[in-house]
């Protein structure tokens, strides 16, 4: 049951459920399981990321169409730095937020798949290779 709290803990917030196993000095195991989790909210938010859209577009007109300074800050980060930026901050800002972000560039879910994966690898051997040294 711990094992299952872990991944959906790692799907929702990725970058604290790495830091926190790195921190408490968490076997491998645990750190294996936070990856397992990153990947799986992924697949998961690409999957839905287009339907859920669709749907808060729908239900919240307004919000969509209001121009603001989050708005504007979103609208210069996918034009500056493209998919391989924003997947690189991905899991920093959060999985579903960074899936939403890229899949307004491509619809190609293969692609944002790959990308975000090779993204979240990187993070956790980042931090892994920190924690483990610090």
């Amino acid at each position: 049951m711990k094992e299952v709290i872990w991944i959906i803990f790692s799907m929702l917030k990725f970058q604290y459920a790495l830091i926190t196993t790195t921190i408490l000095s968490f076997s491998p195991y645990y750190i294996i399981m936070t990856l397992v989790g990153g990947f799986l909210s992924v697949y998961v938010f690409t999957q839905l990321g287009s339907d859920v859209e669709k749907y808060l577009v729908r239900k919240f007109p307004k919000y969509f169409k209001k121009f603001s300074k989050k708005n504007r800050l979103l609208c210069r980060l996918r034009r500056n730095w493209g998919m391989f930026g924003i997947s690189l901050i991905t899991p920093i800002i959060g999985i579903p937020i960074g899936v939403a972000l890229i899949l307004t560039l491509t619809t190609d879910k293969w692609k944002v798949i790959k990308t975000l994966s090779t993204s979240i690898l990187i993070w956790t051997l980042l931090l892994s290779f920190i924690g483990y040294f610090l």
